[in-house]
């Protein structure tokens, strides 16, 4: 079943507010996490359960920017998919909330995403390359990477593009 975007863009120019999205879905829960904040139940995430290939992509469902990569998702056991390092650079931005925890919002919409701990994995349990990629905005702490946990309703998986095969014989 594909995943359909909640928020789509009026146009692919800079998007900095929510006026700049026009409604395509009226899902109660992605409205909850995205605009209010609120916490889905743990282990409800289909987004916990599925196989994604490396490339695949998780995006904001409310403007549909890119978030996380899969080659960063990993089981940590929390209930809620968990990813121990953004997209990009621009993909995220954090919020010191009240009660100390660091909050995880979309950089583009501003959307609530879920919350940053730092007991993710070890750097050396995680490819090389990929550890490399890891952008420089990223909470670091100690001997452990960041654990991104996230509302599944925050998110929508697309997949990688599948090449195209031009066979000329």
């Amino acid at each position: 079943m594909p995943c359909l975007p909640m928020f789509s863009p009026k146009s692919s120019e800079n998007v900095n507010t929510k006026d700049d999205y026009e409604v395509q879905t009226w899902n109660p829960l992605r409205l909850l996490v995205l605009r209010l904040g609120l916490t889905e139940l743990a282990m409800t995430s289909p987004l916990n359960y599925g196989k994604y290939a490396p490339d695949d992509i998780f995006a904001c469902a409310y403007c549909g920017a890119p978030l996380f990569a899969a080659n960063a998702k990993y089981d940590s056991g929390s209930g809620w998919p968990s990813f121990w390092r953004s997209f990009e650079e621009t993909s995220v931005s954090y919020k010191r909330e009240w009660d100390n925890r660091l909050e995880c919002r979309c950089r583009r919409c501003s959307s609530h995403l879920g919350h940053v701990f730092m007991d993710g994995p070890r750097p050396e349990t995680v490819s090389a390359d990929v550890l490399q990629k890891s952008p420089v905005t990223d909470p670091r702490s100690g001997a452990y990477l960041p654990r991104f946990c996230i509302n599944g309703a925050a998110l929508i998986h697309r997949p990688a593009p599948k090449e195209e095969v031009n066979d000329k014989s």
